[in-house]
Protein backbone atom coordinates (compact mmCIF):
# COMPACT_ATOMS: atom_id res chain seq x y z
CA UNK A 1 0.00 0.00 0.00
CA UNK A 2 1.39 3.25 -1.21
CA UNK A 3 2.31 5.79 2.03
CA UNK A 4 -0.16 8.44 1.92
CA UNK A 5 0.24 12.04 1.98
CA UNK A 6 -1.70 13.28 4.88
CA UNK A 7 -2.68 11.84 8.44
CA UNK A 8 -6.09 12.91 9.91
CA UNK A 9 -5.86 12.30 13.98
CA UNK A 10 -8.20 11.61 16.15
CA UNK A 11 -8.84 12.26 19.26
CA UNK A 12 -12.49 10.24 20.66
CA UNK A 13 -11.98 9.89 24.02
CA UNK A 14 -12.07 13.79 24.08
CA UNK A 15 -16.34 13.07 23.78
CA UNK A 16 -16.27 10.64 26.02
CA UNK A 17 -14.11 12.69 28.97
CA UNK A 18 -15.55 15.70 28.09
CA UNK A 19 -12.86 17.81 26.57
CA UNK A 20 -14.63 18.15 23.62
CA UNK A 21 -16.25 21.71 22.85
CA UNK A 22 -18.54 23.65 20.33
CA UNK A 23 -20.17 20.60 18.50
CA UNK A 24 -23.62 20.03 17.52
CA UNK A 25 -25.57 17.42 19.06
CA UNK A 26 -28.71 15.42 17.85
CA UNK A 27 -30.49 13.09 19.97
CA UNK A 28 -32.24 9.91 17.76
CA UNK A 29 -34.88 7.99 18.72
CA UNK A 30 -32.96 5.03 20.84
CA UNK A 31 -32.70 4.36 24.28
CA UNK A 32 -30.11 6.58 26.62
CA UNK A 33 -28.95 3.76 29.26
CA UNK A 34 -26.09 5.30 29.92
CA UNK A 35 -24.98 7.40 32.99
CA UNK A 36 -26.97 10.88 33.72
CA UNK A 37 -23.87 12.47 34.77
CA UNK A 38 -22.50 11.30 31.55
CA UNK A 39 -25.09 13.02 29.38
CA UNK A 40 -24.85 16.12 31.07
CA UNK A 41 -21.50 16.24 30.26
CA UNK A 42 -22.33 15.32 26.78
CA UNK A 43 -24.87 18.37 27.04
CA UNK A 44 -23.12 21.19 28.36
CA UNK A 45 -20.11 20.71 25.76
CA UNK A 46 -22.40 20.87 22.95
CA UNK A 47 -23.43 24.33 21.58
CA UNK A 48 -26.56 23.15 19.87
CA UNK A 49 -29.23 20.51 20.90
CA UNK A 50 -31.57 18.68 18.47
CA UNK A 51 -34.03 16.01 18.86
CA UNK A 52 -34.57 13.89 15.71
CA UNK A 53 -38.78 13.39 16.19
CA UNK A 54 -38.92 10.57 18.58
CA UNK A 55 -35.60 11.54 19.94
CA UNK A 56 -37.23 14.26 22.17
CA UNK A 57 -39.63 11.71 24.00
CA UNK A 58 -35.78 9.79 25.05
CA UNK A 59 -34.59 13.19 26.54
CA UNK A 60 -37.99 13.74 28.50
CA UNK A 61 -37.65 10.39 29.66
CA UNK A 62 -33.91 10.77 30.90
CA UNK A 63 -35.01 13.98 32.19
CA UNK A 64 -37.77 11.82 34.53
CA UNK A 65 -34.88 10.01 36.13
CA UNK A 66 -34.27 13.04 38.06
CA UNK A 67 -30.76 12.99 39.61
CA UNK A 68 -29.21 15.34 37.09
CA UNK A 69 -30.44 19.29 35.89
CA UNK A 70 -32.77 18.71 33.41
CA UNK A 71 -31.47 18.73 29.52
CA UNK A 72 -32.50 20.77 26.94
CA UNK A 73 -33.33 20.66 23.82
CA UNK A 74 -33.25 24.08 21.20
CA UNK A 75 -35.52 22.60 18.32
CA UNK A 76 -37.19 19.29 17.75
CA UNK A 77 -37.57 18.21 14.03
CA UNK A 78 -39.16 15.62 11.52
CA UNK A 79 -42.30 13.79 10.61
CA UNK A 80 -42.95 14.03 14.30
CA UNK A 81 -44.93 10.30 13.86
CA UNK A 82 -42.93 9.02 16.78
CA UNK A 83 -43.05 12.23 19.13
CA UNK A 84 -45.11 11.42 22.02
CA UNK A 85 -48.33 14.08 22.63
CA UNK A 86 -46.68 14.66 26.32
CA UNK A 87 -42.94 15.11 24.86
CA UNK A 88 -44.26 17.99 22.35
CA UNK A 89 -46.16 19.86 24.65
CA UNK A 90 -42.90 19.54 27.59
CA UNK A 91 -40.66 20.64 24.69
CA UNK A 92 -43.13 23.48 23.71
CA UNK A 93 -43.75 24.37 27.37
CA UNK A 94 -39.72 24.44 27.84
CA UNK A 95 -38.99 26.92 25.16
CA UNK A 96 -37.72 24.21 22.38
CA UNK A 97 -38.62 25.20 18.85
CA UNK A 98 -40.43 22.48 16.77
CA UNK A 99 -40.43 22.42 13.20
CA UNK A 100 -42.65 19.69 11.64
CA UNK A 101 -41.10 18.63 8.08
CA UNK A 102 -43.36 15.94 6.53
CA UNK A 103 -41.06 14.79 3.38
CA UNK A 104 -40.66 11.04 3.41
CA UNK A 105 -38.01 11.59 1.01
CA UNK A 106 -35.21 12.25 4.21
CA UNK A 107 -34.94 10.47 7.28
CA UNK A 108 -35.21 12.41 10.83
CA UNK A 109 -31.10 11.88 11.46
CA UNK A 110 -30.84 13.36 7.54
CA UNK A 111 -33.11 16.61 8.70
CA UNK A 112 -31.34 17.37 12.06
CA UNK A 113 -28.19 17.23 10.66
CA UNK A 114 -28.66 19.47 7.46
CA UNK A 115 -30.81 21.87 10.07
CA UNK A 116 -27.87 21.89 12.38
CA UNK A 117 -25.66 22.95 8.95
CA UNK A 118 -27.91 25.28 7.72
CA UNK A 119 -30.14 26.58 10.43
CA UNK A 120 -32.46 26.85 7.49
CA UNK A 121 -36.21 25.76 7.60
CA UNK A 122 -36.84 23.46 4.93
CA UNK A 123 -39.29 24.26 2.32
CA UNK A 124 -42.84 23.13 2.97
CA UNK A 125 -42.08 22.66 6.93
CA UNK A 126 -43.78 24.63 9.30
CA UNK A 127 -41.88 26.01 12.24
CA UNK A 128 -43.66 26.51 15.98
CA UNK A 129 -40.64 29.06 17.32
CA UNK A 130 -39.92 29.17 21.09
CA UNK A 131 -42.88 30.36 23.21
CA UNK A 132 -39.80 32.37 25.57
CA UNK A 133 -38.48 35.21 24.49
CA UNK A 134 -35.21 34.47 26.02
CA UNK A 135 -34.56 31.41 24.84
CA UNK A 136 -35.30 32.63 20.90
CA UNK A 137 -32.96 35.35 21.18
CA UNK A 138 -30.65 32.58 22.76
CA UNK A 139 -30.94 30.41 19.74
CA UNK A 140 -30.67 32.90 17.56
CA UNK A 141 -27.25 33.79 18.61
CA UNK A 142 -25.93 30.32 17.96
CA UNK A 143 -27.55 30.70 14.51
CA UNK A 144 -25.68 33.69 13.82
CA UNK A 145 -22.61 32.46 15.21
CA UNK A 146 -20.03 30.38 13.43
CA UNK A 147 -20.79 27.38 11.68
CA UNK A 148 -20.97 24.01 13.35
CA UNK A 149 -18.83 21.90 12.10
CA UNK A 150 -18.44 18.20 14.27
CA UNK A 151 -21.29 16.47 15.37
CA UNK A 152 -21.87 13.72 18.46
CA UNK A 153 -25.05 12.25 17.53
CA UNK A 154 -26.74 9.96 20.34
CA UNK A 155 -28.25 6.64 20.03
CA UNK A 156 -28.79 4.83 16.02
CA UNK A 157 -27.26 1.34 16.90
CA UNK A 158 -29.87 -0.87 18.71
CA UNK A 159 -33.19 -0.90 17.17
CA UNK A 160 -34.23 -2.49 14.54
CA UNK A 161 -31.97 -3.84 11.66
CA UNK A 162 -33.29 -1.80 8.54
CA UNK A 163 -32.67 1.68 10.82
CA UNK A 164 -29.38 0.24 11.62
CA UNK A 165 -28.25 0.17 8.77
CA UNK A 166 -29.78 3.50 7.52
CA UNK A 167 -28.13 5.40 10.45
CA UNK A 168 -24.56 3.85 8.91
CA UNK A 169 -25.49 5.06 5.36
CA UNK A 170 -26.53 8.12 6.80
CA UNK A 171 -23.12 9.05 8.53
CA UNK A 172 -20.87 8.18 5.41
CA UNK A 173 -23.35 9.95 3.11
CA UNK A 174 -22.77 13.06 6.19
CA UNK A 175 -19.11 13.07 5.62
CA UNK A 176 -18.41 12.29 2.05
CA UNK A 177 -16.62 15.40 0.89
CA UNK A 178 -12.68 15.41 1.05
CA UNK A 179 -10.78 15.96 3.89
CA UNK A 180 -13.74 16.02 5.95
CA UNK A 181 -14.59 20.11 4.81
CA UNK A 182 -18.29 19.51 6.06
CA UNK A 183 -17.10 18.25 9.63
CA UNK A 184 -17.21 15.09 11.56
CA UNK A 185 -19.75 13.19 12.79
CA UNK A 186 -19.77 10.76 15.90
CA UNK A 187 -22.12 7.99 16.30
CA UNK A 188 -22.31 7.57 19.99
CA UNK A 189 -24.48 4.54 21.52
CA UNK A 190 -24.78 2.81 24.53
CA UNK A 191 -21.79 0.82 23.91
CA UNK A 192 -19.49 2.37 21.64
CA UNK A 193 -18.19 5.49 19.46
CA UNK A 194 -18.17 5.26 15.18
CA UNK A 195 -16.93 7.49 12.92
CA UNK A 196 -15.83 7.51 9.54
CA UNK A 197 -12.26 7.05 8.41
CA UNK A 198 -11.66 8.48 4.87
CA UNK A 199 -9.45 6.58 2.44
CA UNK A 200 -5.76 7.74 3.67
CA UNK A 201 -3.89 7.27 6.93
CA UNK A 202 -5.63 7.68 10.32
CA UNK A 203 -4.11 7.77 13.67
CA UNK A 204 -6.54 7.24 16.35
CA UNK A 205 -6.05 8.11 20.12
CA UNK A 206 -7.42 4.76 22.46
CA UNK A 207 -5.30 5.13 25.62
CA UNK A 208 -2.84 7.49 27.28
CA UNK A 209 -0.52 5.74 29.49
CA UNK A 210 -2.45 3.90 32.40
CA UNK A 211 -5.75 5.99 31.10
CA UNK A 212 -8.34 4.45 29.07
CA UNK A 213 -9.97 7.57 28.33
CA UNK A 214 -13.46 6.26 28.43
CA UNK A 215 -12.50 3.91 25.51
CA UNK A 216 -12.68 -0.18 25.78
CA UNK A 217 -10.55 -2.78 24.07
CA UNK A 218 -13.12 -4.27 21.77
CA UNK A 219 -12.26 -2.10 17.56
CA UNK A 220 -14.17 -3.49 14.71
CA UNK A 221 -12.69 -2.11 11.34
CA UNK A 222 -15.97 -2.44 8.72
CA UNK A 223 -15.59 -1.61 4.80
CA UNK A 224 -18.82 0.78 4.05
CA UNK A 225 -19.38 1.89 0.11
CA UNK A 226 -17.13 -0.89 -1.52
CA UNK A 227 -14.16 -3.32 -0.97
CA UNK A 228 -11.22 -1.62 0.35
CA UNK A 229 -7.25 -2.82 1.49
CA UNK A 230 -6.40 -1.89 4.77
CA UNK A 231 -3.07 -1.61 6.96
CA UNK A 232 -3.16 -1.36 10.29
CA UNK A 233 -0.96 -0.73 13.52
CA UNK A 234 -1.79 -0.63 17.19
CA UNK A 235 -4.08 -3.77 17.45
CA UNK A 236 -3.67 -7.13 18.81
CA UNK A 237 -4.01 -8.78 15.46
CA UNK A 238 -2.88 -6.28 12.91
CA UNK A 239 -2.73 -6.69 9.32
CA UNK A 240 -0.89 -5.58 6.25
CA UNK A 241 -2.34 -5.15 2.92
CA UNK A 242 -5.31 -6.78 3.70
CA UNK A 243 -8.52 -6.46 1.50
CA UNK A 244 -11.74 -6.54 3.58
CA UNK A 245 -15.24 -6.63 2.07
CA UNK A 246 -18.64 -7.96 3.03
CA UNK A 247 -18.96 -11.82 1.87
CA UNK A 248 -14.91 -11.69 2.01
CA UNK A 249 -12.80 -10.82 5.48
CA UNK A 250 -13.41 -8.00 7.70
CA UNK A 251 -11.74 -7.09 11.13
CA UNK A 252 -14.55 -7.39 14.80
CA UNK A 253 -13.51 -7.77 17.53
CA UNK A 254 -9.84 -6.90 17.18
CA UNK A 255 -8.55 -5.55 20.79
CA UNK A 256 -5.95 -2.42 21.15
CA UNK A 257 -2.45 -3.09 21.93
CA UNK A 258 -1.08 0.75 21.90
CA UNK A 259 -1.84 4.33 23.30
CA UNK A 260 -2.37 5.12 19.42
CA UNK A 261 -4.03 2.66 16.46
CA UNK A 262 -2.93 3.58 13.06
CA UNK A 263 -5.11 2.34 9.98
CA UNK A 264 -4.17 2.97 6.53
CA UNK A 265 -7.29 2.20 4.09
CA UNK A 266 -7.83 2.56 0.36
CA UNK A 267 -11.47 3.35 0.96
CA UNK A 268 -13.68 4.89 3.09
CA UNK A 269 -14.17 2.51 6.19
CA UNK A 270 -15.97 2.69 9.48
CA UNK A 271 -14.11 2.59 13.23
CA UNK A 272 -16.02 1.71 16.07
CA UNK A 273 -14.88 0.93 19.66
CA UNK A 274 -16.41 -0.06 22.90
CA UNK A 275 -16.97 2.10 25.79
CA UNK A 276 -15.49 1.79 29.26
CA UNK A 277 -17.16 4.04 31.59
CA UNK A 278 -16.67 3.14 34.69
CA UNK A 279 -12.51 4.17 33.72
CA UNK A 280 -14.22 7.87 33.36
CA UNK A 281 -16.84 8.40 35.80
Amino acid sequence: MAASAETTTWYPGDIILGNARGYGLVVLNQPLNLPPTFYSRIWRNAIYHIGADGGGNRVLDLNMDGSEPCQSLDTIIGDLDSLRPDARQFWYDNGSEIIFDSNQDSTDFTKAVRYLKTFRVPQGAELTPSKSESQRAAIQIVKDGPRIYDIVCLGGLGGRVDQGMSILHHLYMFQNKPEYSPGRVFLLSNSSITFVLQAGMHRIQVREGPSRLGLGKHVGIIPLKEPSVITTDGLEWDVKDWPTAFGGQMSTSNHVREDWVTIETTKDILFTIDLDLDISL
